[in-house]
Parts: structure tokens; sequence; C-alpha cells
């Protein structure tokens, strides 16, 4: 299983990626539709982490993501 990330500060996604974690940065609403269609089209991600910020772009889709089994949400503040 994967760990994703998702971010909208350049600094967040350079933090995580020198942990090791793979990550996206994006710029908008459309960008992030578009990143999290194709997360939730791979099973092989197990954990998906964004900050407040990016959840609060679509916080409905994020809701439904919480209650799927996989991939666990993880939001950061």
């Amino acid at each position: 299983m994967r760990i994703v990330g998702i971010f909208n500060k350049k600094e967040e996604q350079i933090g995580f990626r020198l942990a090791g974690m793979e990550t996206n940065l994006i710029h908008d609403k459309d960008e992030l539709e578009e990143k999290l269609d194709k997360i939730l089209d791979n099973p092989n991600i197990g954990i998906l982490v964004v900050n407040a910020d990016v959840f609060n772009l679509l916080p409905d889709k994020f809701e439904k993501i919480e209650k799927r089994q996989l991939p666990l949400l993880l939001k950061i503040d």
C-alpha cells in the first residue's frame, strides 16, 4: 500500500516528499478533482494525506472518501 499526499503549499509538499511520501501539488479545485479521481481509481493507495485548505476545497467529496474503507483519509492542520 502506498501513501499519497495532496497539498496546495509548496513547503508542505517538499517536507512530505523528503519524508518519502509521494506528493501532488495542486493550484485549484479543478486540478484537485482530477488528482482525486486518479487516486481513488488506484487500489494500491492505502492512505491519502491532505491539508485543511485542500480538504475545504471539496468538503463533500472528502466526507465521502472518509466513509470508504480505502484509502484512509488523513487531514492535517
